[in-house]
């Protein structure tokens, strides 16, 4: 289970609670533009929760591989989640703001505190959730984990509306409320979250059809081919890093195969990946041209 799953739901519920004092005290369109980003970060968390726990399903005659995939189905839930709710939402009540101009009441001392201890609270669950996922260059090696890509993202939009409700919380301190800029604001707030999850939607759409990791794909044509092994590879993700590949022999191999040599070249290549990039190799098939010659293999695992 994700560490940075756990500790965000708690950090995200203090945060909307802190956000929403503030909005109650001042009316703010950008405050309460944030409590409702907040709250639909939590019931976000709560959703990839209930995709890591439904996820360590083990195999069965359904399912042969596991049932993996099922995070990415409750992140991509997650995603519509943010975009019809947080990004609506939001935008809907900014714009109404926008239009009807209602009053705001100036920024408080205390409403800045509470923005402050918020903006602290996102940049520790933003630290933990990168060291999970292995820092800024594991973004791209670890795309396929989904579930804490899916926090340091919502961290990340989380820190970016936090500023602009301080420059909101900064232009009331110097010159007193300015409603249709605070309206704006919250505008933007809406549209960050939209953009948000319209990419987390498009990773997780992908990762449903069947996708192949081409990193894998490389690695392991780069390893046969040093065992004399001439191969096609394609492989089918179905967890953050598990994969099941199919070996297609082709003409020039410098080494026969039969049954016990092809399925020990398959172990070897497990073992190679998993210590080489951390990658777990569930199944191996093999597919191999009809041979006339008896003796030889013709197809199988």
């Amino acid at each position: 289970m994700s560490t940075s799953v756990t500790i965000s739901i708690g950090t995200n519920t203090a945060i909307a609670a802190a956000k929403g004092f503030g909005w109650f005290v001042t009316g703010s369109p950008t405050l309460f533009a944030e409590t409702i980003h907040s709250l639909a970060d939590v019931a976000n968390q709560i959703l990839l929760r209930t995709g890591e726990v439904r996820g360590k399903g083990p195999a069965d005659r359904e399912h042969p591989f596991g049932h993996g995939q099922e995070k990415y189905f409750w992140a991509l839930v997650s995603a519509v989640s943010v975009f019809f709710v947080g990004c609506g939402l939001n935008l809907y009540h900014g714009v109404h703001a926008l239009i009807q101009s209602a009053p705001v009441e100036p920024f408080t001392a205390l409403v800045l505190g509470l923005l402050l201890f918020a903006f602290a609270l996102e940049s520790f669950t933003l630290v933990v959730a990168l060291r999970e996922i292995g820092g800024w260059k594991g973004l791209v090696a670890n795309r396929h984990n989904t579930t804490v890509l899916a926090v340091v993202l919502e961290d990340i939009v989380a820190l970016l509306g936090i500023v602009l409700t301080l420059v909101v919380a900064g232009v009331s301190f110097s010159w007193g409320p300015h409603p249709a800029f605070d309206a704006v604001v919250a505008i933007g707030v809406g549209g960050l979250l939209g953009a948000m999850a319209l990419f987390l939607a498009s990773i997780n759409r992908r990762l449903l059809i069947d996708i192949s990791d081409v990193d894998l794909d490389r690695a392991a044509q780069r390893f046969l081919a040093e065992q004399g092994a001439n191969t096609e590879v394609s492989s089918v993700v179905v967890d953050d890093d598990h994969a099941v590949v199919f070996l297609r022999a082709l003409p020039g191999s410098t080494r026969p195969f039969d049954t016990s040599d092809s399925y020990a070249l398959g172990e070897a290549l497990k073992v190679k990946l998993l210590a080489a990039d951390g990658k777990t190799i569930d199944e191996v098939y093999w597919k191999f041209p009809l041979v006339a010659a008896p003796g030889r293999l013709t197809s199988g695992r």
